[in-house]
């Protein structure tokens, strides 16, 4: 197992279990103790777990504007990501104008959208998800402007969001760091800029959010839960997390994982 997707299931493990130990985190991943101590090194350096004696445990304090190498991102709740994006994707029909943020889920969105081979016009600020789509001849892809953030592939800065705000699509799938009955939220403002204005841009606005993402916090607000049109999420969202969505009038709409290959 290479390190991003073993680095992954740790987190996932944390996330299920709060603390966990170094021999339970080898023995889980069938990896050598040596390894599991390496890796839990460098996601607490990184700022995404708390090291323990002879183990480790999720909540990090301080840690809500910290946010993980993109391909540890990619491998955490893969599964749940690779439903979301199709029934995402199920939803576009020929013709329309879909934007696409940033992120793990909605490429995985867009991943399902090519493969469904109809003809739409795509927009994004992600070049990861642009390269996707224009792989696909049946869709006409543009690229926001902007500057790359450091680290991954995602499209800011003020040519970006001049784009986005000039746009009205039909659809925006949008992701989020976290999320609670209230606020959507990610990890620097200028990523809270461009969600903003996305949030502006489309008749249909679908938020692609995990269950691990639901009722925690990131540094920076971006718009209300109420902004937001439809959520696809996974069937493991808790029972009371999702009443209390439902509580508020936003519609929810649940996934079953596919069995990764």
């Amino acid at each position: 197992m290479l390190p991003p997707k073993r680095r992954a299931r740790i987190i996932e493990l944390l996330r299920a279990e709060g603390a966990v130990s170094l021999r339970d985190i080898a023995g889980s991943l069938d990896i050598s103790l040596s390894t599991a101590r390496r890796d839990v090194e460098y996601l607490h350096e990184t700022g995404h777990l708390q090291r323990t004696h002879g183990g480790a445990m999720v909540e990090v304090a301080g840690s809500k504007g910290s946010e993980l190498a993109p391909e540890i991102a990619s491998a955490i709740a893969s599964a749940q990501k690779k439903s979301i994006g199709q029934r995402a994707a199920a939803m576009i029909q020929p013709g329309q104008t879909v934007i696409f943020d940033s992120g793990t889920t909605t490429r995985a969105a867009a991943l399902s959208a090519r493969e469904r081979n109809i003809p739409f016009t795509a927009v994004t600020n992600d070049l990861q998800i642009g390269s996707l789509l224009s792989g696909n001849a049946s869709i006409h892809t543009t690229v926001t402007g902007g500057y790359v953030r450091p680290g991954s592939t995602t499209l800011m800065g003020a040519a970006a969001a001049r784009m986005l705000g000039r746009l009205r699509a039909d659809i925006a799938f949008i992701g989020t760091h976290a999320l609670t009955e209230e606020f959507m939220s990610d990890t620097s403002s200028e990523l809270a800029e461009i969600k903003q204005t996305i949030l502006r841009a489309a008749d249909l606005v679908v938020l692609l959010a995990d269950s691990s993402k639901f009722f925690s916090n990131a540094f920076c607000t971006f718009g209300r839960l109420t902004d937001i049109n439809l959520i696809i999420t996974d069937d493991k969202l808790l029972p009371e997390h999702a009443a209390k969505i439902r509580a508020i009038g936003v519609p929810l709409e649940f996934v079953r994982s596919v069995p990764e290959d």
